[in-house]
């Protein structure tokens, strides 16, 4: 049985992903939630604990995400592909309403005016690009990726280029950006870091 606490972080996580933090109001939460002010502020102290809240929220599901598409396969280059395909599925299968990567989206949203998000976002970032780093690392150790791949600038590309182009596609309203970065990076996958 789903908490008042609970159901209020997961209506606002859907809240700040649609309208980010400043255009996201208590009323908007209030009419969510079926909730009074004080109904909200007897489980938060005020919209900032509400926002780091719903961050976690829709952190915690964007990585078990990735763990559930990791968990489908076996092999280092198994594991880069669905790497890239649960990015893909952001935008075939959104994590949280408004679309996207939550986190990318409460970067985009809060670096010039909520440095506490601004925080928790750029984590969630590193933490995106350290799993992609331990992707490679792994297949180094097991033999199945070249040793000459440079495990932070190749994780950080891919990272940079999967986000950038979910946000294209958002944008441009069709999936085709992201395709091609998904392409483009299975074939620099299987030309430039899988041994030959």
């Amino acid at each position: 049985m789903e908490t008042t606490k609970e159901k209020i972080v997961k209506k606002s996580a859907e809240l700040f992903n649609t309208y980010g933090y400043h255009a996201c109001s208590l009323s908007h939460i209030m009419e969510a939630t079926g909730l009074k002010k004080g109904g909200i502020y007897n489980h938060f102290k005020n919209k900032d604990e509400i926002a780091i809240e719903a961050f976690n929220y829709n952190y915690d599901r964007v990585r078990a995400r990735f763990k559930e598409r990791l968990g489908r396969v076996n092999t280092p280059t198994e594991k880069l592909v669905a790497v890239i395909d649960a990015f893909v599925s952001f935008i075939d299968d959104p994590i949280v309403q408004g679309g996207g990567c939550p986190i990318f989206n409460t970067a985009m949203d809060a670096t010039n005016t909520h440095p506490m998000l601004k925080e928790k976002a750029k984590a969630g970032i590193e933490g995106l690009k350290k799993y992609v780093e331990w992707k490679l690392m792994e297949g180094i150790e097991a033999g199945e990726f070249s040793d000459r791949v440079e495990v932070k600038k190749v994780a950080s590309l891919m990272v940079a280029t999967l986000e950038g182009a979910i946000v294209m596609s958002r944008v441009e309203d069709n999936n085709d950006c992201l395709m091609m970065a998904s392409d483009y990076l299975k074939e620099y996958l299987f030309k430039n870091i899988i041994k030959h």
